[in-house]
């Protein structure tokens, strides 16, 4: 079974928005079907769900791992393989 994240960014995308869009692009690319990828844009129910002020924001199995900030792409690989994806 896939490893869920959900990713928030504002509309329209700031630059962090922008930039963690283009890094879970990566991230998806390296990863596969190990990891099923949900882009929520804006204000929606699921980012009022999580509690979410502050974007951008990466959840991964309903755990808040980032927010406010676009990490690194060695911090995000590091959060989904403490998550169990190796």
């Amino acid at each position: 079974m896939a490893l869920k994240i959900e990713v928030f960014a504002s509309q329209p995308p700031c630059s962090g928005g922008r930039l963690v869009l283009k890094l879970m692009e990566e991230i998806k690319q390296e990863y596969g079907d190990k990891i099923d990828v949900e882009v929520h844009k804006g204000l929606t129910e699921k980012a009022k769900e999580y509690g979410l002020k502050v974007s951008p924001a990466i959840v991964i199995d309903r755990d808040i791992r980032i927010i406010g900030v676009c990490p690194t792409k060695n911090t995000l690989k590091n959060a989904i393989r403490e998550a169990g994806v190796l």
